[in-house]
């Protein structure tokens, strides 16, 4: 029978054997594991330092390239594109500080810009067909879809306003776009904006398509009937179309790529320049100097993806 002293001297003994492995223990093991663990950390520390400098040299960087992007255009594109008169179309909800680049490089070069005419949103989407059907008038039209009739309008209005002020002499380029596209912009379909009130007189019309791969609707669609207008061959009226062609990262289904459809099709993409890149200042110096180009009879394709023949168009003589 295990008395009451042996119980005592048992548990005793599991206590001096804990305490003795315990200290043991830390003897053998806390020296290593702690060098290690001290190690890594210091190195973990030295690559945050590392990640901080880089990341400031980034935005360092990056404020440069924004200042560039307000700087550049006058820079580098101050007396090209000579002679040329440009009219906008946007598509929808294009991203706004793309617009405006592409716009303010327009205007720093040595042609004449006459506007902005921004499709509304509505005319992309299928919801909104018999808004758009309505303000077309187009009860005879059947079974037409009111957003490629609504594009192929568009473009016989751009080809109005073309014709008028090449045959009026100097004029007042924003009474004719108001004229030609009152009646959309009073149904809320189209936007005019920076208008150009001065007098010009145009003989050659570019127009320059915005588009965004970004928009909720596809612009397919409507954009055709607006590109169809370009035949740089027996005309003097040509259409470029700049994308926006990086996807956001939130946006898991980008509608499909308005240039990449032009650069795949055997005739527009011999018509049609177009520039892929317009979320850049690359992309919106490529529109002027691919303009530019286009008064020399090139069509060509610029930027970095798919399809693309050059980032810009090469310098002229």
């Amino acid at each position: 029978m295990i008395s009451l002293r042996q119980h005592i001297f048992s548990l005793v003994a599991v206590f001096v054997a804990l305490a003795v492995g315990i200290a043991a223990g830390s003897t053998v093991v806390r020296g290593p594991l702690l060098d290690s663990t001290r190690a890594r950390l210091e190195s973990a520390e030295q690559n945050i330092e590392l990640e901080r400098a880089e990341n400031d040299a980034l935005a360092a960087e990056l404020a440069q390239l924004d200042a560039w992007e307000v700087d550049g255009p006058d820079q580098l594109l101050r007396g090209r594109y000579a002679g040329g008169a440009v009219l906008m179309v946007v598509a929808g909800d294009v991203d706004e500080d793309v617009v405006d680049g592409v716009i303010r490089s327009i205007k720093a070069s040595a042609g004449a810009f006459l506007g902005e005419v921004r499709l509304a949103s509505e005319v992309f989407d299928p919801e909104s067909a018999a808004r758009v059907s309505d303000a077309l008038a187009s009860g005879d039209a059947g079974d037409a879809d009111p957003a490629v009739t609504f594009g192929a309008t568009v473009g016989d209005l751009i080809v109005a306003v073309a014709a008028q002020l090449d045959d009026s002499g100097p004029a007042r380029s924003d009474d004719v776009i108001r004229a030609a596209f009152g009646g959309f912009e009073d149904a809320g379909l189209v936007d005019l904006v920076q208008l150009n009130g001065a007098e010009v007189d145009v003989s050659d019309l570019d127009v320059v398509v915005v588009t965004d791969r970004n928009l909720v609707q596809d612009p397919a669609r409507v954009l055709d009937g607006v590109v169809a207008v370009s035949d740089p061959t027996v005309s003097a009226l040509t259409v470029m179309v700049a994308e926006v062609g990086r996807v956001l990262q939130d946006n898991d289904t980008p509608v499909p790529s308005y240039v990449g459809s032009i650069r795949e099709d055997g005739r527009l993409r011999d018509e049609i320049s177009t520039v892929d890149n317009a979320e850049t200042i690359l992309g919106w110096i490529a529109v002027v100097l691919g303009l530019e180009a286009v008064q020399g009879g090139s069509a060509d394709h610029y930027g970095f993806r798919e399809g693309a023949d050059r980032p810009i168009p090469p310098r002229t003589p």
